[in-house]
């Protein structure tokens, strides 16, 4: 359980090649040495 307060570490890696600007990543997210949850993102990079 994560509450308020923790710090929440994130590992994530590319799970393909960024095409068009669009990443697909793999999260796990450890409060210490435990897993706290994990999963799959995709985000958009964009020049500002």
């Amino acid at each position: 359980m994560v509450k308020p307060g923790d710090t929440m570490i994130l590992k994530m890696e590319l799970i393909s090649p960024i095409r068009r600007g669009i990443c697909e990543m793999r999260g796990t997210v450890y409060v210490g040495n435990k897993v706290a949850t994990e999963g799959d993102f995709v985000a958009q990079i964009m020049k500002r």
